[in-house]
């Protein structure tokens, strides 16, 4: 079994049952795998939760960084697809919303890593791109705390409750079909409240 479609596995089920809730033998079981291959491959279930948040980070999260750095003579533009671009992100990486949601609630090590590793550089780069649209326009007053709130745990959230959209929401939104029409609009909206 290759190590990706472990990682793949181990990602969706810290993201589903949470760090406490998810052994290392229950992984194994459901991979089919001794449970000392993984101890022996990863290290211990700390080390298999970094690997496994490492990697999916690595693996997807390329185009959301990459805005950044697009587009270096026009920040409006760079905002706009940043945004789109996490708003695409969240909707094909739906499980994302579990960690950052069983994380985000508790002082741990774990949020530690996620912040100081991933979420604070992206912060930090947020922070110049906000300072450097507002020096060329109005934006309303939001921190970028409370705007990357509302990409991870609003648009995010929105694509992963796939089980309630589909008993609740519009049928376009039911129809997995259009999943770049909801992308657009939501990033518009946000974007919208952000820049008037």
């Amino acid at each position: 079994m290759s190590e990706e479609r472990m990682l793949d596995h181990v990602f969706s089920a810290f993201a589903s049952l949470g760090y406490e809730g998810t052994t290392v033998r229950e992984i194994a079981k459901q991979l089919s795998v001794s449970h000392n291959l993984l101890n022996v491959r990863f290290g211990s279930k700390a080390d298999l939760w970094k690997r496994a948040i490492d990697w999916r980070v690595a693996r997807f999260g390329g185009p959301v960084f990459t805005a950044f750095d697009e587009l270096p003579d026009d920040p409006e533009a760079r905002l706009r697809l940043l945004v789109h671009r996490f708003c695409a992100w969240a909707a094909a990486n739906p499980d994302w919303v579990g960690i950052t949601h069983a994380e985000g609630r508790r002082a741990t090590w774990r949020l530690d890593y996620i912040v100081e590793i991933y979420i604070r550089p992206f912060k930090q780069r947020l922070d110049a791109l906000f300072a450097e649209v507002a020096a060329r326009r109005t934006m309303r007053s939001l921190s970028t705390s409370a705007f990357m709130a509302l990409l991870v745990e609003g648009a995010g959230f929105y694509f992963a409750s796939r089980p309630l959209l589909d008993l609740i929401g519009e049928p376009d939104e039911r129809d997995g079909r259009k999943v770049d029409d909801q992308v657009d609009r939501l990033a518009n909206f946000l974007l919208g409240g952000l820049l008037g």
